[in-house]
C-alpha cells in the first residue's frame, strides 16, 4: 500500500506545472506590444514575433493595451518605432528586433530564431529592459515554437 501511494505521489508531482503571472511586474501599468523591426529577409517577421509575444504576454495573465491588429501588417523600420513610442499611452511599450527568423537551407530545413526584446519605460523615456535568444530547433520544430519557447524563456526571468 505504501509503494501505491509512493507513486502515487510521484506521479501527481510530476505533473505539476508552474505558472506565472507578469501582473506582479507591471502592477496597475498599461503594457501595449507594438511591432518588431525586421533585420531579416523573410518578410513580415516583425510582426509575425511581435504577434506571438502578445499571445504569450496574455497567457501569462498580462493585460495589453490595444492589440497588434491596430497596426497595419508590414515590415517596420527603427525609425517607425521610434515614431511609434512618442505617440502611445501605455506606460511600458514592449518592441525589438528580428535578426533571424527562417528554415535553414539543406536536407534537414531546421528552423532558426534570433530575436530581441526590448522594454521602452514611458516615463523616463528609455529602454529599461533588454534581452536577446536564439535558437535552432530540430526539423520537427516550427519557428512559431521557437519564438514562443524563447519569449517565454525570456519572460519567466522576469517574473522571478
Amino acid at each position: 500500500m505504501r509503494y501505491i501511494l509512493f507513486f502515487l505521489m510521484l506521479f501527481f508531482v510530476g505533473c505539476v506545472r508552474e505558472s506565472y503571472n507578469l501582473e506582479n511586474t507591471f502592477p496597475y501599468k498599461k503594457v501595449q506590444v507594438i511591432p518588431f523591426a525586421n533585420f531579416t529577409q523573410t518578410p513580415m517577421a516583425g510582426y509575425q514575433v511581435a504577434g506571438i509575444l502578445e499571445g504569450v504576454l496574455r497567457s501569462k495573465g498580462l493585460t495589453l493595451e490595444g492589440s497588434l491588429w491596430d497596426y497595419e501588417e508590414k515590415d517596420y523600420s527603427i525609425e517607425d518605432i521610434k515614431a511609434m513610442l512618442n505617440h502611445l499611452n501605455a506606460n511600458y511599450i514592449i518592441t525589438g528586433y528580428v535578426n533571424e527568423y527562417r528554415y535553414k537551407t539543406g536536407i534537414d530545413g531546421e528552423p532558426a530564431v534570433s530575436v530581441t526584446i526590448k522594454i521602452y519605460d514611458k516615463s523616463r523615456q528609455k529602454y529599461i529592459y533588454i534581452a536577446t535568444f536564439s535558437r535552432v530547433g530540430d526539423t520537427y520544430n516550427s519557428l512559431g515554437v521557437l519564438t514562443q519557447d524563447g519569449l517565454n524563456k525570456i519572460l519567466d526571468t522576469l517574473d522571478r
